[in-house]
């Protein structure tokens, strides 16, 4: 609003005066962060996944919920070994991001195999089914049926898996390993031989009791 001379009233100048300086150093905030997040790639791509890994969660002071940044970080820290860490990472990129399945996978096989927890992850694989439901992930949910003791979901799920994409070797293997450990011998030989029908490499398979 203008005065009757036409100029702004003091306090408004004042008022608009720091507006623009606030969003002058808010620019500067993004280009900084921006500038992070660049280095921190360049570091990715040659292969520096610890100097990479700094420079994200420095980005990430300024921006928590930058999906940008937690996704590469999130990958980043499990290539390390960093489980623990990227567990909650991993858990914000879900959550912002639910079409990701590739990091609800990698999350869900941290709480699988560096976690203890297959209940957890069965939860997240059942969602990335219901995302993507292909043989790799059908799979991969019934190796977290099977730690979660649900032997018989987890056979139902190999089946799905076998029909989606007979060519899948995992789908076999985890399954013959399964049908092995329950002293199902004749079942896992014939999984066993289906495979070979299949063109899978016999190599890639386990050995069943003759």
């Amino acid at each position: 609003m203008l005065n009757r001379e036409g100029r702004q009233p003091q306090g408004r100048r004042r008022r608009t005066c720091c507006l623009l300086v606030a969003l002058i150093l808010g620019a500067g905030l993004l280009a900084g962060c921006s500038n992070i997040a660049a280095k921190a790639q360049s570091l990715d791509g040659k292969g520096d996944l610890a100097g990479a890994s700094a420079l994200y969660q420095e980005a990430l002071k300024q921006h928590p919920n930058d999906i940008k940044i937690l996704t590469p970080l999130a990958a980043d820290l499990m290539l390390l070994g960093k489980y623990d860490e990227a567990l909650p990472i991993q858990e914000r990129v879900v959550a912002l991001n639910p079409k990701d399945v590739q990091t609800r996978i990698e999350l869900a096989f941290n709480y699988l195999n560096h976690q203890n927890q297959p209940a957890k992850a069965l939860q997240h694989l059942t969602q990335a089914v219901a995302a993507d439901p292909s043989a790799k992930n059908l799979t991969f949910m019934a190796q977290a049926q099977i730690q979660a003791g649900d032997s018989a979901g987890a056979e139902k799920s190999l089946g799905k898996a076998m029909k989606t994409d007979p060519k899948y070797a995992f789908s076999y293997v985890v399954l013959t390993e399964l049908l092995q450990k329950q002293h199902r011998t004749d079942e896992a030989a014939q999984v066993r031989a289906q495979a070979l029908q299949q063109g899978i490499d016999p190599k890639s398979l386990p050995q069943t009791a003759s």
